[in-house]
């Protein structure tokens, strides 16, 4: 395949089941009966403790450093000995902070984002111009394309989404969301028939292969936004990482290039299975909610599911690096005095029918409930959500500090009771919120 006439999001991307990789060189590593079943076991906890990652780091999993022979966290499918390793540079930028570093001192942090701030336009400059059409038999050029289609001089709406994913400094207490602005939510994915194809305004009377259509629009959104993201990082790390004096600001540098690596990595397997049934669906389950219609919120997102509510098990980990993430997608669209709601996700994926099926057979008799799971699935587990102003800014302060820790909070590394509070506050949404 020649790729530089055909450079789809995922087409040049060498794509391995990176868990599972993961997962049969750590067996043939660990010689301890027992301490592979602790293994095992610790990687069924939504969140890992210091004990937990100090266990795993003697038995091979190596969150804060890289080896020579481990798979690149480029996506290049060559061993970071033989990848990026050999592209560091040498030289010395004593301005240099590192973001870790930056996030103690605000001056350091805003000259941290200006430098990081042009390396991320640079990158998406070139990854917009190279981009092809990502939908299926299509490689025609991209148009910008735009997740939401608001008009959003005329409709007002605020956002937790910023500019640039480097821009993430968040403090309890501060509100993080903002005027939603155009620019905010371009990217570059789909020729103009197909944006205009994917583009639609879904309604209860919408078929499936709609449905599909604009989560899957959202998907490469997504993906998009996290190439240009683990590329820009990729080019601070070989220009900047020498630079770096503090071994600790190293190693937190590793975590977040491993931890956005593998977030990377499972948006765009998810893309693909979702590319697969674009035209004949035979592989991906819907969920449909109608409901009143909502003045408060719209979305259009990835939807990251944590913990079951009945059998407590894991979906997706907060600060596990080595497993793929499960992803579903959901949608809120209103129209006149109605709100159709549409999740979808992969069939075979256990955990997320697991957890469709445990919270849909809890809500089927409770009044509300539908209401509050779609209200606070929207608030917790998505980016992407979109309130409009006018309800937003009747709300206290207090109000608007407790929706931004609960839509921002996924920490790098979170702090075990607040990520306690937060899911025990997503797990009694029957008492939760209700935007509808």
């Amino acid at each position: 395949m020649d790729k530089s006439k055909n450079n789809k999001l995922v087409e040049e991307y060498d794509f391995i089941d990176r868990a599972a990789l993961y997962k049969e060189l750590k067996n043939n590593q660990i010689s301890n009966e027992d301490a592979q079943k602790f293994v095992e076991s610790i990687f069924e906890n939504y969140f890992l403790d210091n004990d937990n990652i100090n266990f795993l780091q003697m038995n091979g999993y190596h969150f804060f450093s890289f080896l020579d022979d481990e798979l690149c966290f480029c996506l290049s499918a060559k061993p970071y000995g033989e990848c990026c390793k050999l592209n560091l540079k040498t030289d010395i930028h004593k301005e240099y902070v590192a973001f870790e570093k930056s996030l103690v001192n605000d001056k350091e942090y805003q000259k941290y984002l200006l430098n990081s701030q042009e390396i991320y336009q640079a990158v998406y400059k070139k990854v917009a111009k190279q981009e092809v059409c990502n939908y299926v038999s299509c490689s025609e050029p991209t148009v910008a394309n735009n997740l939401y289609n608001f008009d959003f001089a005329k409709q007002k709406f605020v956002t937790t989404k910023k500019d640039i994913p480097f821009d993430n400094k968040y403090k309890m207490g501060d509100i993080f969301f903002d005027l939603a602005v155009k620019k905010t939510f371009t990217f570059n994915g789909f020729c103009k028939k197909h944006d205009e194809l994917t583009n639609i305004k879904l309604s209860k009377d919408s078929k499936d292969k709609d449905i599909i259509n604009l989560h899957y629009r959202a998907l490469v959104f997504k993906a998009f936004n996290y190439k240009v993201y683990l590329n820009a990082l990729k080019e601070e790390y070989l220009k900047y990482f020498n630079s770096i004096k503090e071994e600790g600001f190293k190693s937190l540098f590793i975590f977040r290039l491993k931890k956005v690596s593998n977030q990377t990595s499972s948006v765009f397997n998810t893309l693909v299975e979702y590319q697969k049934n674009l035209k004949t669906n035979n592989e991906i389950e819907i969920v449909k909610i109608n409901l009143p219609v909502s003045e408060a919120i719209e979305v259009l997102d990835l939807v990251y599911p944590q913990i079951c509510p009945n059998d407590f098990k894991l979906v997706n980990s907060v600060n596990n690096i080595f497993i793929q993430e499960n992803i579903a997608i959901m949608n809120v669209a209103n129209e006149n005095k109605h709100s159709f709601t549409t999740f979808s996700y992969i069939k075979s994926n256990k955990a997320l029918n697991e957890f469709f099926k445990q919270y849909l057979k809890i809500i089927k008799d409770k009044a509300k409930s539908e209401a509050a799971f779609v209200s606070n699935c929207a608030l917790i587990l998505t980016d992407n959500i979109l309130f409009k102003q006018e309800y937003f800014d009747q709300l206290s302060q207090e109000n608007k500090a407790l929706f931004s820790a609960l839509n921002k909070f996924r920490f790098e590394n979170p702090n075990m009771g607040q990520e306690y509070i937060k899911m025990k506050f997503f797990a009694g949404f029957n008492k939760g919120n209700n935007f509808f």
